[in-house]
């Protein structure tokens, strides 16, 4: 598709057509009124003279007396003559600047109309109408139409947002309204006297409350790590001891689960913060415990390409679907599961939010024979 013309060039187009258009315009009507003035004049000659107009339009010269006739009264009628001519010059050039005003204001509003429609619709967007759209109007020159363009996108980015507010603070209620409802219910059974009051009740409550602080402490890592606020300790990272780490507090967690757990650990030192790095790895594993038991096996490799670090988590669940999104929070792949069976949904967004934070790049696909991949990919050190 070809693209539309820049607005320098339609309106120097514009221009050298209106200024070639009034050339000729003025020039053939200023011959037509020489022709009108020539043939007023002849009507108004007696016929002796108006016969020896005719002769000399024939190259044919007319006697003496008539010539000197004619010659006294052409003389005579030139002032008359050269002041119709002007005045129908003064008036042909009136008319031109007429039309070339009418056609410039014809141009202007064609050009500034998507403009206003921006900024009225610029308005309509700060008054909290993210819905709103420019529709573009023909014949855009290029800078208007990347305007609108960049409009449009820029609202249909806001509309977003807006949705994803709104569905992340309707989910963030609902994740803490469970453990609080719990609370609620417990504290009140026990002063009630409906509840002991033993150690087996005060670790259910304590339960509900780590659920409380770890939901809190993920949208706390995520909205700081959004802002640019996350305080992160970039250094020398061994990614290999950090996995080792990880492994050693998950493994019993994953076994239970009916995970068998195959490593692949090279050699590898990254940049980056090593807490965090546990902090992702954790949050991996324990989607992986969630979503991908079925599959009977979990393979952690960490290895070194290029100038990253690749850190690999695989599985043979059930994989992701192709729709997924798994770095928004409180996503489930699986909506009949509860927060108890699949988690905050708050996960990966984690996850993703620390990689950028450190600069580093993490990805998510399906493998072939089934299961999902999760790579985190850090620069080497």
């Amino acid at each position: 598709m070809k693209p539309p013309p820049t607005l320098a060039r339609r309106l120097g187009v514009a221009i050298i057509w209106m200024m070639v258009c009034a050339v000729i315009f003025i020039a053939t009507a200023s011959l037509g009124i020489d022709l009108l003035i020539q043939y007023e004049v002849k009507s108004r000659l007696p016929e002796n003279l108006a016969q020896a107009v005719d002769l000399l339009e024939q190259n044919r010269v007319p006697a003496s007396d008539d010539m000197l006739a004619l010659m006294k009264t052409i003389a005579a009628e030139q002032p008359r003559a050269l002041l119709l001519s002007y005045t129908g010059m003064a008036l042909l050039s009136l008319l031109v600047i007429a039309i070339c005003v009418w056609l410039t204001g014809r141009i202007a509003r064609r050009v500034t109309d998507p403009i206003y429609a921006v900024a009225e619709g610029a308005g309509k967007i700060a008054a909290g109408d993210f819905s709103h759209r420019i529709s573009p109007p023909a014949k855009l020159t290029r800078e208007v139409s990347v305007l609108v363009d960049a409009f449009n996108a820029q609202a249909e980015a806001l509309d977003r947002s807006e949705s994803r507010m709104r569905f992340q603070t309707a989910a963030v209620a609902h994740e803490l309204r469970t453990p609080l409802t719990v609370l609620r219910g417990y504290i009140h059974g026990a002063l009630d006297g409906v509840f002991p009051r033993d150690d087996a009740q005060m670790r259910a409550l304590l339960t509900q409350v780590e659920d409380l602080s770890r939901i809190i402490e993920d949208l706390r890592t995520v909205s700081l790590a959004s802002s640019g606020a996350l305080v992160l300790d970039i250094t020398r990272c061994d990614l290999t001891a950090e996995a080792l780490c990880v492994l050693d507090v998950m493994s019993p967690h994953l076994r239970d689960a009916g995970l068998v757990i195959e490593t692949d650990l090279a050699p590898v030192v990254a940049w980056a913060d090593p807490a965090r790095v546990r902090q992702m790895l954790r949050a991996v594993l324990d989607n992986a415990r969630r979503y991908a038991a079925e599959g009977g096996k979990l393979q952690i490799a960490v290895e070194e390409a290029a100038d990253r670090c690749v850190v690999t988590v695989s599985d043979r669940g059930p994989g992701f679907p192709d729709d997924h999104r798994a770095f928004e929070g409180f996503w489930r792949a699986d909506l009949s599961r509860t927060r108890a069976t699949g988690g905050s949904g708050l996960g990966l967004s984690v996850v993703k939010a620390l990689a950028d934070a450190q600069g580093c790049q993490v990805s998510i696909a399906n493998r072939r024979n089934g299961g999902a991949r999760v790579e985190m990919r850090f620069m080497a050190a």
